[in-house]
C-alpha cells in the first residue's frame, strides 16, 4: 500500500496525516528534477549526497540488511552554521557515511555555487518512507529521543497510520551522557534487536551522541532526526502544503515558537546566506581561475 493512499484513508486525521506523509511538492526553483540526481555534491566542503527521498530511504534499507555501519546527518542551515563553529562537530558530521541536504536553505546554497540538488531530503519526509520500505524488507526501526513519552507517541501514531509495524521501540532522551539511565537505553535499543536507530536529541546534541555511542549500539545504520519525533506525536504540527512547497516551512516553525526559533532562524538564516554567498563567490572565482588557465595553456600549445 503506497503512503499516499495510507494518507487518504486517515478518517478524521486528514489534514495533519497528509501534511505528515505526503511529501510537498518540489519547486524548481529551488531543486532540479530528481532523475538528474548525482552521487555527491560538494557545499560547505562536505560531501553532501545528491539523492532522493525514495532512494535514501531504499539505500539505507540495503545498508541495514548488509549490516553496514552508517551514520547519517541530515545537514541543513542549522548544522552547517553551528559546524562552521565548532572544530570538533564540523569532523562528525563530515565523516558521516551519509549526509542528506536538508532545507530550502541548502537549496539555495546549491543553486548559488551551481550545483543545484535534486532533492528535500529531509526526515519528516523520509520517515513514513522508511517504515514502509523497512516492513517490507523486514527490517526494524527503534526511535529513541524527545521527552519522555513522545517517542512511544510518535511510535503509537504510526501504527495509527499503519506504518508502524517496523517500529520495534521506543525511548525518551532525556539522560545524562555516561549516566546509568543511558546505559539502560542502550541496552534497551540492543535487546529490540532494531536495525535501524532514528536519534532526536537535536543539534549538534545528536550527532555528537551518535558519533560517541556508534560501538556501544548494535543497529547497523544510525540517523540523527532533530524534532521529528514532536511532529508524529502531534505536539508540534507540520507547516501547510505550500508552505513547504516554497520552501517557507521554517516560518511556520517560527511563528508557532517565535521565542524558541527566533535566534536559529532570524539570526542564523541570515548568517548561513552570507555563508552561502561566500562559498558561490569562492567556487566562481576557483572556476575562473581554472578557465584562464586553459585558455593560456591552450594559447602556449598553438604558439
Amino acid at each position: 500500500m503506497s503512503i499516499q493512499v495510507i494518507a487518504d484513508q486517515c478518517a478524521g486525521d486528514e489534514r495533519s496525516a497528509a501534511r505528515l506523509l505526503v511529501p510537498a511538492k518540489r519547486s524548481s526553483v529551488l531543486w532540479r528534477r530528481p532523475g538528474e540526481a548525482a552521487a555527491k555534491i560538494s557545499l560547505f566542503d562536505l560531501a553532501i549526497d545528491d539523492t532522493t527521498v525514495a532512494d535514501a530511504a531504499r539505500d539505507l534499507i540495503e545498508r541495514a540488511r548488509h549490516r553496514r555501519k552508517t551514520r547519517v546527518v541530515f545537514a541543513n542551515a542549522h548544522v552547517i552554521n553551528e559546524a562552521a563553529t565548532a572544530p570538533a562537530y564540523r569532523t562528525i558530521v563530515a565523516s558521516a557515511d551519509r549526509i542528506y541536504a536538508d532545507g530550502s536553505g541548502m537549496a539555495v546554497a546549491a543553486r548559488l555555487a551551481g550545483t543545484p540538488l535534486a532533492d528535500n531530503v529531509n526526515g519528516t519526509d523520509l520517515f513514513p518512507r522508511l517504515a514502509a520500505d523497512a516492513t517490507a524488507a523486514g527490517r526494524t526501526i527503534f526511535l529513541i529521543g524527545g521527552r519522555p513519552g513522545t517517542a512511544a507517541a510518535a511510535r503509537a501514531r504510526m501504527q495509527s497510520f499503519d506504518l508502524g509495524a517496523a517500529i520495534v521501540g521506543s525511548h525518551h532522551g532525556y539522560f545524562a551522557g555516561g549516566s546509568a539511565e543511558e546505559t539502560a537505553a542502550i541496552a534497551a535499543v540492543n535487546a529490540s534487536g532494531a536495525d535501524i536507530v532514528l536519534v532526536g536529541m537535536g543539534v549538534p546534541l545528536q550527532d555528537v551522541w551518535i558519533a560517541q555511542n556508534a560501538a556501544r549500539l548494535n543497529a547497523p545504520v544510525l540517523v540523527g532526526v532533530g524534532g521529528l519525533f514532536d511532529y508524529f506525536a502531534g505536539t508540534v504540527e507540520r507547516a501547510p502544503h505550500m508552505m513547504r512547497v516554497i520552501g517557507c516551512e521554517w516560518v511556520w516553525r517560527l511563528a508557532l515558537e517565535p521565542r524558541r526559533m527566533a535566534r536559529r532562524y532570524l539570526i542564523g538564516n541570515a548568517i548561513f546566506l552570507a555563508r552561502a554567498a561566500t562559498q558561490a563567490w569562492r567556487i566562481r572565482a576557483l572556476s575562473t581561475k581554472a578557465d584562464t588557465g586553459l585558455v593560456q595553456k591552450m594559447r602556449q600549445a598553438k604558439s
